[in-house]
């Protein structure tokens, strides 16, 4: 199979990719063609130590022309999309540390577990490096894969991530079946694990723009468009309670304005707007007796009404006086007897002062008085 083309969105030309691709192609010329000695460092050699030469040069040479053709395709394909999300310095810093790692780490480790072996050279494990990293920013984008088969050609669609997953799956096996016979295979696997923690650091760092189509959006269940979707609603949401709170804001130093002046219509006005308008702003305990007071002073009996029945509802600790100059309201101004006795009896049993007892009885004689003499009530809910 050989994938060449992919449908993810792409920010840079594959610059670094090509000159990549030259280069190998180029030494592996220069080898055939013996201008270049393969065994002076080109080769990772197991059993004679550490030699960084050779984990940068190694991943630059080819054993043949199966060899290099296969692994420019992948690199082409996965360079195509690593490069075109992180441009062609940092890619080529990406690729370049995902070979020496790999290098470094395999000429240690290869030793202690299989003897025997020799040498490796070639790109594959860095490229499974980029195809791990393709497949962590981009999983459900679509590769076109050129296969052939009695020297047919056929093309068909595949996910990165399942593309990945059946050859990360197929050197899994070969490990398990062959151990220490799959050192391509190890290899393999090891670049692909850099290049996997490699693509998740970078992503959450926010060096790529994947568009939300990364393998952690996709995973959480919520991606590319969807995600999108949220994430504008949650910004309008933000800018709704910043806007509300600015409103508030506004709306109680209106209020206190109004109160202060001398205004107390107005500032009640302000009050009814900010809820009409479902704007958050709660008067509290001291705001509602200052409303009051200046309702009371201008002779806003009526109006004020309602205003000492929030007061009651929602403190109702210590608003005694206040139950009493309500029931006077309904009293004398509302003309409401039943419902000026009805918030006198809820005082019963309360410790009142001598005045606020003289002033309860006072209003409670005249509320029975006005009912036993057949006055009628509106019952209604309005104040």
């Amino acid at each position: 199979m050989f994938p060449y083309t992919c449908d993810a969105l792409l920010y840079h030309w594959p610059i670094a990719t090509v000159a990549l691709i030259v280069v190998n192609f180029l030494t592996f010329i220069a080898a055939v063609e013996e201008k270049i000695d393969v065994s002076n460092g080109w080769i990772l050699e197991y059993g004679a130590g550490l030699h960084p030469q050779q984990w940068l040069l190694s991943a630059f040479m080819h054993g043949s022309v199966g060899h290099l053709a296969g692994n420019m395709v992948f690199l082409w394909t996965f360079g195509l999309v690593t490069e075109g999300k992180l441009g062609w310095w940092r890619f080529l810093i990406v690729y370049l540390g995902i070979a020496v790692g790999q290098s470094a780490l395999e000429q240690a480790i290869v030793p202690l577990i299989a003897p025997g072996e020799l040498g490796s050279l070639g790109a594959s494990a860095a490229i499974f490096g980029l195809m791990a990293m393709a497949c962590v920013w981009a999983p459900i984008n679509e590769l076109s894969v050129l296969v052939i088969l009695m020297l047919r050609p056929f093309v068909f669609e595949v996910s990165v991530g399942v593309f990945a997953a059946v050859y990360v799956g197929l050197d899994i096996v070969y490990c398990f079946a062959f151990g220490a016979g799959a050192l391509a295979s190890a290899s393999h696997l090891t670049g692909a694990l850099i290049g996997a923690v490699l693509g998740v650091v970078l992503l959450k760092l926010g060096v790529v723009e994947c568009e939300d189509n990364d393998l952690l959006s996709v995973m959480s269940g919520v991606h590319g468009m969807e995600r999108q979707k949220q994430r504008e609603e949650a910004a309008h949401a933000e800018k709704v309670v910043e806007r509300s709170a600015d409103q508030s804001l506004e709306m109680r130093r209106r209020f206190e304005a109004y109160l202060k002046i001398g205004q107390p219509q107005e500032a009640l006005a302000t009050l009814q707007r900010a809820r009409h308008r479902r704007i958050p702003f709660d008067a509290d305990r001291a705001d509602l007796l200052a409303l009051i007071g200046g309702l009371q002073e201008a002779k806003q009996w009526a109006e004020s009404a309602p205003v000492m029945a929030e007061l009651l509802e929602r403190f109702p600790a210590g608003s005694e006086a206040v139950r009493i100059k309500l029931a006077q309201v309904c009293l004398i101004e509302l003309g409401k007897p039943g419902k000026a006795l009805e918030l006198i009896n809820a005082l019963d049993g309360a410790e009142l002062t001598p005045r606020l007892a003289a002033a309860r009885d006072k209003v409670r004689a005249v509320a029975q008085r006005k009912l036993g003499e057949g006055e009628l009530e509106v019952d209604d809910a309005a104040w």
